[in-house]
């Protein structure tokens, strides 16, 4: 069974949106200057890298990162390959084949701009008919894989989209070596208290011989030593 990481690597080179702080590494204490231990602090945006937005982060009285359920950051998973220009559309959300899963990963061009260490507006994001789309098949999480799922001229309209609807968006995640397909999504949040979102390490599991419920699809199990097949 395979694990990957579609986590960015945080530090000060990593690609931030545009009117995102830096993120700044401060050595307290170090020892190569004498110090008996290396001990750092940080100062970083919670929305740095690869991260989930809450609902507190466009909606006034939406729920925090703290107070979503840990059931939201785990479980089956589609990554979806999109060819898409400026807009993932609706039309691009109506031919998704779901099957039941409440997690989307959306792959794109984006996966080639993460790497930059520059912030750049040409990049493929949502529009608000896709948002709304998505939210009318019942899907609880979607991921892009750019800093962001909207443009910068329309940030409030396709996150309040989301958002007002509970839809947790995971945002700036490494496709780029992920084959579109069924996986395990892993992302769970810092437990930063009554914050508007919170950065993550992202991971996506092979389902190897399980399907989309977690169940064996394989022949059953040989009985134990009593005799009695084993449960599934």
């Amino acid at each position: 069974m395979r694990y990957y990481d579609i986590s960015l690597s945080l530090s000060p080179d990593t690609v931030r949106w545009v009117v995102a702080p830096p993120l700044e590494v401060h050595e307290r204490r170090r020892m190569q200057r004498g110090d008996e231990v290396n001990a750092s602090a940080l100062t970083v945006s919670v929305h740095a890298g690869t991260h989930l937005d809450a609902p507190l982060h466009f909606v006034p009285d939406g729920a925090a990162i703290d107070a979503l359920p840990l059931e939201r950051f785990i479980g089956p998973a589609l990554v979806h390959h999109v060819d898409a220009e400026r807009y993932i559309t609706e039309a691009h959300v109506q031919a998704l084949p779901l099957d039941g899963v409440t997690r989307v990963l959306f792959k794109t061009r984006n996966s080639e701009l993460l790497g930059r260490r520059e912030y750049t507006a040409d990049f493929a994001a949502f529009s608000v008919e896709a948002a709304r789309a998505l939210v009318a098949r019942g899907v609880e999480l979607v991921g892009l894989d750019y800093l962001s799922v909207a443009h910068a001229d329309e940030q409030v309209p396709v996150h309040r989209a989301f958002l007002d609807h509970g839809v947790i968006l995971l945002e700036g995640v490494d496709l780029s070596a992920i084959t579109p397909g069924r996986y395990e999504l892993i992302c769970f949040p810092l437990r930063l208290r009554g914050l508007d979102g919170a950065p993550c390490r992202a991971v996506l599991r092979e389902l190897g011989d399980f399907h989309m419920g977690g169940r064996a699809t394989g022949p059953p199990p040989p009985p134990d030593a009593r005799g009695v097949p084993a449960k599934p």
